[in-house]
């Protein structure tokens, strides 16, 4: 199941077509075929709590283990050097604000939605 941030990251290809581009990572399934026409860059919140986030690529919603999983979204781009640019940002902006930041206090379960 996948939820959304309420403040979404998105690159510009991306804030073009916000909804058209949500609905096309919501279809993905392990019941779909192989190739996908368009493929994204999600940004969400690490399952690991040694990591922050977790940068994939939407072929791997393929994957049942995906299909059993909450993945809270914080960004979408087309590109990984766009989904490493915005994790950057997030983690500067951060860390300028506070030394003692932590994502899991930041992206609270509560601001995500379906």
């Amino acid at each position: 199941m996948i939820f959304w941030y309420k403040s979404l990251y998105m690159d510009d290809k991306v804030r073009k077509q916000e909804k058209k581009c949500k609905k096309i990572i919501e279809k993905r399934s392990i019941f779909q075929n192989l190739p996908w026409k368009k493929s994204f860059y999600i940004i969400t919140l690490a399952e690991n709590e040694k990591n922050l986030f977790e940068i994939m690529n939407t072929n791997q919603l393929f994957f049942q283990y995906y299909g059993q999983k909450e993945l809270y979204v914080i960004g979408i781009t087309v590109h990984y050097e766009e989904a490493v640019k915005i994790v950057e940002q997030i983690v500067c902006e951060a860390y300028t604000a506070s030394e003692t930041w932590s994502p899991r206090d930041t992206f609270v379960k509560s601001d995500f939605s379906r």
